[in-house]
């Protein structure tokens, strides 16, 4: 799963808005939007801004990411 994918994840869970994150990170929403879906890069300084909005450690997603990799890995080695 792509980072932006872990970021939609938790502003869902978490019941936040998009627009609320974008305003707080100072992104443009459509650019913000972009970013979301996947259509645009997130660059590091809006992804520190993100997770700032979001109070997260920068490795959150990336720790998030290296979890469901072990996971996936643990049942390829099951079959």
């Amino acid at each position: 799963m792509e980072i932006n994918k872990y970021i939609r994840e938790f502003i869902k869970k978490n019941g936040l808005k998009f627009t609320y994150i974008a305003n707080e990170s100072k992104i443009d929403m459509k650019k913000f939007s972009r970013m979301m879906t996947g259509k645009q890069k997130i660059d590091t300084d809006e992804y520190e801004k993100i997770c700032s909005s979001l109070k997260v450690e920068p490795g959150y997603f990336f720790n998030q990411k290296l979890l469901e990799n072990k996971s996936y890995e643990n049942v390829q080695e099951v079959f």
